[in-house]
């Protein structure tokens, strides 16, 4: 795996950014290594040095906008329902100015807030499916 080198003055400016941030964020290659994670996300064991795509299964990243961020060169939302986290998660991928080649990613927890609408109800028979998280 190649080795990304960001300047100092991009890695205390993530932090100065993102350090205070009540969830994970991470600043992140194009080629989807991890270069530096907010102290949340350092807390909750987030490593650096590898690839994001490499961290839980396959298909938790297959709703992932770093490409169209990257190539229109502006932020990408996603709101939805994730059966893996059991939460509504409002997500970003935005590419930081001037760089073809990082982003910050991170995705909010704002399942308390969301409208029922966005959360499957549990299943009658309670067997564990991939619609709600009655597993």
């Amino acid at each position: 795996m190649p080795t990304h080198q960001i300047s100092d003055e991009t890695r205390r400016n993530f932090h100065l950014l993102c350090d205070n941030f009540p969830f994970p964020v991470m600043l992140v290659h194009k080629d989807r290594t991890i270069l530096a994670v907010n102290k949340t996300g350092k807390d909750e064991g987030y490593p650096t040095g590898v690839r994001c795509v490499e961290l839980g299964k396959k298909e938790h990243h297959q709703a992932c906008l770093a490409n169209q961020a990257l190539a229109a060169q502006t932020a990408k939302r996603m709101v939805g329902y994730f059966d893996f986290r059991g939460a509504v998660l409002d997500s970003y991928w935005i590419p930081l100015a001037g760089s073809e080649e990082l982003f910050l990613h991170f995705a909010a927890d704002i399942t308390e807030w969301a409208k029922d609408s966005l959360i499957p109800q549990g299943c009658q028979d309670n067997t564990a499916c991939s619609a709600c998280n009655c597993g």
